[in-house]
């Protein structure tokens, strides 16, 4: 009984460090093929509170949205086709 429980136990370490070393090496790979290797992504500002565009319908970031501000009033849209299309 305590050789299988070792057995497991030495199983399930060299699993784990298996799934380590497989997860270095494919990361790595990875970065190999990723274009523009070495410099960081844009991040795409996100955030803010949700704001409903009167066209369409959709929920939008009042942060990353299109602004069209009417007689004091900012309104929110998902596109530039949905601000041309809106007639407040």
């Amino acid at each position: 009984m305590l050789r299988f429980l070792l057995g497991l136990i030495l199983a399930i370490f060299l699993i784990t460090l298996i799934r380590a070393v497989v997860g270095f090496v494919g990361r790595a790979v990875a970065q190999l093929f990723e274009p523009e290797s070495g410099r960081s992504r844009p991040r795409t500002p996100s955030g803010g509170e949700l704001v409903q565009d009167p066209v369409c319908g959709i929920y939008v970031s009042n942060r990353t949205s299109v602004r069209k501000t009417v007689k004091g009033k900012t309104y929110y849209f998902c596109s530039e086709a949905c601000r041309d299309k809106f007639h407040g």
